[in-house]
């Protein structure tokens, strides 16, 4: 530096001019310094390692609840998944259930009946040929033997031929009849009521033994003679029995009963206690 003096005597610096190192000089104030080969990709590789960690992290995790899962030791419950032993599993013992009472009776092929009585009879029931269990079967009648709700049913056929009284001969339905219709079986002008009744027998030791209708249908019909002809009645309800009931069909007419078992039948099975 040279030192210049002024009009008023002060000294004034000047700096000196300098060639090469003044340039150096500001380069190095005034620039930026260069950065290192490499730098600005450290934070991509730090990014690059940690999501590959997290991927096996994951990765790990599934397979190991896959495992678990197959293994039977993930159960799922209502707040998600959890990680747990299978417990033991107490089963009751079952209990075997008894037979169910039931009966299903065929009907009893009236024997050598040809009179036309139309008052109301018991109709009588093949019991041999039918199923009873846990049922009684005496005179007609349905016996119970364990109280509870019980499904009776019935059904009575009706049906009408000329009779051959001379060979007492049925024919079969559709055949040719040749015989008369003079005698005691022969229809009555006014026609036939077809009623079935079905009715309850309940001992009680103050008072003799009162049948109560259960059910009853019927109907009534003409019908003419040389032709066959053949009507049905069948009916069912629930009704609560108790031990010693007896249960029985009446029926109208039975001389025009239908003697084969598919048409005629009687039954009853229990529902509940």
């Amino acid at each position: 530096m040279k030192a210049v003096r002024g009009r008023r005597g002060s000294l004034n610096f000047s700096p000196r001019a300098e060639g090469p190192s003044r340039g150096r000089t500001d380069e190095l104030v005034g620039g930026s310094e260069p950065n290192p080969v490499g730098m600005d990709r450290e934070p991509q590789f730090r990014t690059l390692v940690l999501v590959l960690v997290v991927v096996v992290g994951l990765q790990l995790v599934c397979s190991a609840v896959l495992v678990l899962h197959l293994t039977g030791f993930l159960q799922r419950t209502h707040t998600g998944p959890v990680l747990s032993p299978k417990p033991e599993q107490t089963r009751c013992p079952k209990q075997k259930r008894g037979a169910v009472p039931v009966a299903h009776l065929p009907i009893k092929p009236l024997s050598g009946q040809t009179e036309r009585d139309v008052r109301v009879t018991i109709v009588h029931w093949n019991a041999d040929q039918g199923r009873l269990s846990k049922l009684g079967y005496h005179d007609g009648r349905i016996l119970v033997r364990k109280s509870g709700l019980y499904f009776v049913y019935a059904k009575t056929c009706f049906r009408y031929y000329e009779l051959d009284l001379a060979s007492n001969q049925h024919p079969e339905p559709g055949a040719g009849h040749e015989t008369s219709n003079s005698g005691p079986a022969a229809l009555p002008d006014m026609g036939v009521q077809l009623i079935q009744y079905v009715f309850l027998e309940r001992p009680n030791h103050r008072a003799p033994l009162r049948p109560i209708m259960m059910m009853k249908s019927g109907s009534t019909h003409r019908w003419t003679t040389g032709a066959y002809h053949m009507c049905c009645q069948q009916q069912g309800g629930a009704f609560a029995l108790r031990t010693g009931d007896g249960v029985y069909v009446s029926v109208s007419n039975s001389w025009l009963l239908d003697p084969e078992s598919e048409g005629s039948y009687f039954g009853a099975f229990r529902i509940s206690s």
